[in-house]
């Protein structure tokens, strides 16, 4: 499969799958890892009010919101066609665009905080530990942007590594917050503390290789800001969705089911979904291959690079459901000291759900490095919010097994509409 494209490429798709395999060891690992830990340092009623405080801010640093997305693609695309300065004033329109929004955001995030009544721990330790994660989404998006600039000479793979290490310093800061005997509060600090650390760093390490390139606002355009708007607000929706999809169900349940369930979906999902990162990490290896392809003009190389990407993808379903299927019995147990045992049809349910994800994330990569995505992310935003409002009635009605069949229909929704985007995307 691999010799249908270019030694170079093979190459650079290799070490780049090897950055993101490092990427996932380190995800799941921190995952896994925080179940048993937090439990011990927590109890189960603090860490279920963790998994719903956390829900979807948590899930958001692990996204990206948009005009950082865009920007990677863009910035590939401009250096591959030889157009550095087209680059740097991407670079710095969106650097731009975070500066004047981060103090807004995280204003508006205070406000709704407060605002909030949340009786699942004291009012002040709810707040104070909410606009930390706030702060934390909003300084991963510089963090984001840091990353495109890593990528933009084509360095996917010491994108991956910058991102993979971060990820393992924040649940490491975590976990010792709580071990150390701190609550929500001092993990949350401890998380933000990671990250300003990780943002620093990388950005050091990004200006002593690309000297061209550095943060500022005197190349920023409105011209490009233009460009980049559109597909960038559109992105935002694939985040959203994805929020509303695994996290959202958290808050669901939370509410239907108490605490008990809360904490059986969350560490069921957590095993179930090892597929679909094993998939994000093959498209998430190519995507940048896609961008520079793209800037180009090789369409021919890019048809070979989706045959590779689709028969490691299949073959990589396949081994994910019948390992899944077989370890889940031994790992969940094992995972909760025999609070969580798998549960049937639920969790065949939510391994379908995640086949049928992990299909439409390859149909989708090529689509969204060429920021052809627009059409897709809003569709799938709206799939999002109707599989959510399913969630309610199904699950009174089939329990654990009603939220999974919710979620199930969304993605399987997906997979013919991203295979429309794949062969439209020149368009």
């Amino acid at each position: 499969m691999i010799r249908t494209i270019d030694r170079g490429t093979a190459l650079r798709l290799g070490r780049t799958l090897s950055a993101h395999a490092y990427g996932q060891v380190v995800t799941v690992a921190v995952q896994v890892a925080l179940v048993p830990l937090l439990l011990h340092a927590w109890g189960t009623q603090v860490y279920g009010a963790w998994l719903v405080l956390s829900a979807i801010p948590f899930y958001l640093t692990f996204s990206d919101l948009g005009f950082t997305f865009v920007a990677k693609n863009a910035m590939v695309i401009a250096v591959a066609a030889g157009r550095r300065d087209e680059a740097v004033r991407v670079f710095h329109s969106v650097f731009a665009v975070l500066s004047a929004a981060l103090p807004l955001l995280l204003a508006a995030s205070a406000v709704l905080i407060l605002a909030l009544d949340l009786p699942v721990i004291p009012q002040a330790s709810t707040r104070a530990a909410l606009l930390l994660m706030a702060l934390n989404v909003l300084l991963n998006q510089f963090f984001l942007l840091v990353c495109a600039g890593i990528r933009s000479e084509n360095r996917p793979a010491s994108e991956a590594g910058w991102a993979a290490t971060a990820r393992l310093g924040e649940g490491v800061a975590i976990a010792l917050a709580a071990l150390a005997g701190g609550g929500m509060v001092a993990a949350a600090a401890a998380m933000v503390a990671a990250r300003l650390l990780f943002l620093v760093a990388s950005y050091r390490w990004l200006r002593a290789r690309s000297a061209w390139l550095r943060l500022g606002w005197t190349q920023a355009s409105r011209a490009t800001l233009a460009g980049l708007w559109r597909p960038a607000l559109a992105y935002t929706a694939l985040p959203a969705g994805q929020a509303l999809l695994v996290q959202g169900p958290v808050l669901v349940i939370g509410a239907l089911l108490g605490p008990a369930a809360t904490v059986a979906f969350a560490t069921s999902r957590t095993v179930a979904r090892l597929g679909a990162a094993a998939v994000n990490m093959i498209n998430n290896s190519v995507v940048s291959e896609f961008s520079a392809l793209a800037g180009a003009g090789d369409r021919r190389a890019a048809e070979r690079l989706f045959r590779m990407q689709a028969g490691v993808t299949l073959a990589a379903t396949l081994a994910y459901v019948l390992a899944v299927l077989a370890v889940a019995p031994i790992v969940l147990p094992l995972l909760t000291h025999g609070a969580v045992q798998v549960a049937q049809p639920f969790f065949l349910l939510l391994v379908a759900g995640v086949t049928a994800e992990m299909l439409w994330s390859a149909l989708f990569t090529p689509v969204a490095a060429v920021n052809r995505h627009r059409g897709v992310t809003l569709a799938f935003a709206a799939l999002a919010i109707v599989a959510l409002a399913g969630c309610y009635p199904l699950s009174q009605r089939f329990g654990l097994s009603g939220v999974a069949l919710a979620l199930l229909g969304a993605h399987v929704a997906m997979i013919p509409l991203c295979f429309r985007a794949w062969r439209r995307r020149d368009g």
